[in-house]
């Protein structure tokens, strides 16, 4: 008796790039399916008369070519070509086409209408056409109709040939969309088969989208264990560094805050490496589901704020005792400021639009911006020289920017008293600055105002670190809500339109258009 065959698994990596392909050839065979050609029901029309009282097309010619037109069911087809104008409608009216027919229709043809003449007869296709001024038209009866999307693409269909003359050419493409399109089954509605491409591109997106985002999740917790390992590494030279702050400082003060909230991002950073397996337990698929994903971003987030919350504090550590990386750290305090002064000659109000108001503000700003970038300089060489303590210095640059930030302020007041038309709007401006955002820079003087004053407010408190900066940014926030304001405020309106009287003739059962 033989022993029973044993299927070994297959190793997750053929695993899924086979369940990928069977899923593929699986989409393809539904598609293939759904959007392969079917035989068409034929049809021909049980009569074909074409009448052209313009000269443009040879009816008996067009006839005999619309003779071999398949439908799906019987109907009576009528070619009309005419010039509006000669029925006494004009041709800017959006009822021209559709008049004219009516009119020819209960002059020559009455037999293309209902008994009593307002409508077309059941199972009556009429197709339009005034070359002369390039409009178009169709209207049936009964179920032989066409929806308002069907009438469009058989206007499609006549254009090109439309556009260069051709009006039997074009005709009898239009009749061949509109046989197409009559009583056609629901599977072979273009929109089934976008539908279904649709699906197969969604699931490859989506697939594809796993696959990267288990390789972005993989990634990043590969960047973020060695700076993780290095910060716990040098977690004693860090504390070692808070230590030694001066404690008169008040920005040792700040970096000491900071430093708190260093310990609690480390705690929860610990935990979130807890939960990461270890690269030897790390299976192929880890990745692919979201709460692996989510742990790997956080995680690699955590890492990144600590890593930058140990570096400013060493920075700020050596800034304050003058030693180590003392320059780097000043240059980083500079940097607001600097910013400002480059954001200078862009964030000021061109003069042809500033008031008198923002006129003299922003000559202040100016002349203020001058003494400022002559200050950064004497106070970097004072402080290389030691002329100066680094607290002094760090004193100096909030000097500098309050004043700064003074002056902005005066800037923005003149902008919303020339923007508002009232108090409404002038309360829309000034709540619009509570949506700016100050950039990121890390700085301990920023740190140290956020421990003592909530720099989002505007007025005589108004403090930011790059003033200039946020100004312009402001600006912008600010037109935008103005705009929006303004907008919503003249929505209250409505209007009431009386009911228009039907035109005389059949547009209901169907509609023209020019081509």
């Amino acid at each position: 008796m033989s022993s029973p065959t044993v299927t070994s698994p297959l190793p997750p990596r053929r695993f899924l790039r086979r369940a990928g392909v069977m899923l593929v050839l699986t989409l393809a065979l539904v598609m293939s399916l759904l959007l392969a050609p079917q035989p068409a029901q034929a049809a021909p029309p049980h009569s074909v008369s074409v009448t052209d009282t313009t000269g443009e097309v040879d009816p008996e010619l067009l006839q005999a070519r619309l003779k071999e037109t398949d439908f799906r069911t019987e109907v009576d087809l009528a070619v009309v070509v005419l010039d509006v104008t000669e029925y006494g409608s004009d041709p800017a009216e959006a009822t021209a086409l559709n008049d004219a027919v009516v009119t020819h229709a209960r002059d020559a043809d009455p037999e293309l209408l209902s008994e009593d003449g307002e409508q077309v007869a059941e199972g009556t296709v009429i197709l339009a056409l005034d070359p002369a001024h390039e409009l178009f038209g169709t209207f049936a009866g009964g179920e032989v109709a066409l929806d308002e999307s069907g009438t469009e693409a058989v206007r499609d269909a006549m254009e090109p040939d439309a556009e260069d003359g051709r009006w039997a050419d074009a005709l009898e493409a239009g009749t061949q969309k509109y046989g197409g399109l009559l009583d056609r089954s629901w599977w072979q509605h273009p929109a089934l088969g976008a539908a279904a491409a649709i699906v197969v591109v969604a699931l490859v997106i989506l697939a594809a989208a796993a696959l990267v985002g288990r390789r972005t999740a993989r990634r990043r917790v590969e960047a973020a264990l060695p700076r993780y390992r290095e910060v716990q590494q040098g977690r004693a030279r860090t504390e070692e560094a808070a230590r030694t702050l001066p404690s008169s400082s008040p920005y040792a003060r700040a970096a000491l805050a900071a430093q708190e909230d260093f310990r609690r991002r480390l705690e929860a950073a610990e935990q979130l490496h807890e939960r990461l397996p270890a690269p030897r337990e790390r299976s192929w698929t880890w990745g692919l589901t979201g709460s692996e994903r989510s742990l790997a971003r956080s995680f690699g987030t955590a890492v990144r704020h600590l890593d930058e919350a140990d570096d400013d504090l060493l920075a700020t550590s050596d800034l304050l005792r003058r030693e180590g990386v003392w320059r780097t750290a000043w240059e980083r305090e500079l940097r607001p400021l600097r910013d400002s002064l480059s954001a200078l000659g862009s964030a000021l109000p061109e003069e042809s639009d500033r008031s008198e108001q923002e006129a003299a503000a922003s000559a202040d700003v100016r002349e203020l911006g001058g003494d400022i970038a002559v200050e950064l300089d004497t106070l970097t060489a004072d402080l290389e020289a030691e002329r100066i303590d680094p607290d002094s210095a760090l004193e100096r640059l909030d000097t500098l920017t309050r004043e700064l930030s003074a002056a902005v302020a005066r800037l923005q007041e003149g902008r919303i008293d020339r923007l508002a038309a009232d108090e409404e709007e002038r309360e829309v401006l000034r709540r619009s600055a509570g949506d700016v955002q100050e950039r990121g820079y890390r700085s301990v003087r920023g740190r140290r105002h956020a421990l003592e004053r909530d720099a989002s407010q505007v007025g005589d408190v108004f403090w930011t670190l790059s003033p200039l900066l946020w100004y312009s940014s402001w600006t912008s926030r600010s037109a935008s809500a103005l705009e929006s304001h303004r907008r919503s405020a003249g929505t209250g309106a409505s209007r009431t339109a009386g009911d228009s009287p039907a035109a005389d003739g059949f547009s209901e059962a169907g509609s023209s258009s020019r081509l």
